[in-house]
C-alpha cells in the first residue's frame, strides 16, 4: 500500500506541475492531479498506521504493554 501511495503521489505531483505549466501557457486550468496526491498521501498515512499498529498488538501479545507508547 506503501508503494502504491508513492507512486501516486509522484504522478499526482507531475499531473498538477503539468497543469500549472499549462495554465501559464493560456489554457484552462487542470488541478485534478491533486486528487491524485490527496490519494497518495491518504495511502502513506495509513501504511505507516497500520505498521505502527501492528508494532503495537505484536507488544501486547508479548506481554510487554508497558513498552508501548
Amino acid at each position: 500500500m506503501k508503494t502504491t501511495g508513492i507512486i501516486l503521489l509522484v504522478l499526482g505531483i507531475l499531473s498538477t506541475l503539468g497543469g500549472i505549466l499549462g495554465t501559464i501557457g493560456g489554457r484552462e486550468p487542470n488541478l485534478s492531479g491533486l486528487a491524485f496526491v490527496a490519494l497518495g498521501g491518504f495511502l502513506i498515512y495509513r501504511a505507516n498506521q497500520k505498521k505502527e499498529e501492528a508494532e503495537k498488538k505484536k507488544q501486547w501479545e508479548e506481554g510487554r504493554p508497558d513498552k508501548v507508547q
